[in-house]
């Protein structure tokens, strides 16, 4: 997820069979997480009513930007096939925010919507830490995981809250 603190990789590729099902599910996770995060932080440039929700959505994207890359780095490296876009569950999200775009209460949706998609992440993330037995998931769930926690506090007490 953090594409800037990556180790340096071996040049073998490991064998996609050397990825534990948690390994997997980290990396499915991770990268329709980022690409819901960007989605709809993209979306929130637009449609948010303040300049706190619109200047922490362009902080998520970049940050999650960068943490995709490095989860299909990862995966790319140890033979995981990512899904092509979000979860239905994410795309009916993404469609109730864009529904109250313009208005007071998509700003308060939006943030609502983070907080809890970055404690999952979070947890998922620990678990992989504690658990995962790919040594490059696990190096990229510790990377991610101080700029998962950051955003976890900016959206649960954060910065547009004062």
């Amino acid at each position: 997820m953090g594409a800037t603190s990556l180790p340096a990789l071996a040049s073998s590729s490991p064998s996609p069979s050397a990825v534990s099902p948690l390994d997997r599910q980290l990396l499915t996770a991770a990268h329709q997480g980022n690409l819901w995060e960007i989605a709809v932080s993209g979306q929130a440039q637009s449609a948010a009513t303040t300049a706190c929700v619109k200047r922490v959505g362009a902080e998520f994207i970049r940050d999650h930007r960068a943490l995709d890359a490095g989860v299909v780095k990862t995966a790319a490296q140890l033979g995981v096939a990512l899904p092509s876009g979000q979860s239905a569950a994410q795309l009916r999200q993404t469609a109730a925010l864009k529904s109250l775009a313009g208005t007071p209460a998509y700003d308060v949706a939006w943030l609502k919507a983070q907080y809890p998609a970055h404690v999952q992440t979070l947890a998922l993330i620990d678990k992989e830490i504690a658990s995962g037995t790919s040594p490059l998931v696990k190096s990229l769930a510790k990377s991610a995981r101080p700029v998962v926690a950051r955003h976890t506090q900016m959206v649960n007490h954060g910065v547009c809250h004062a």
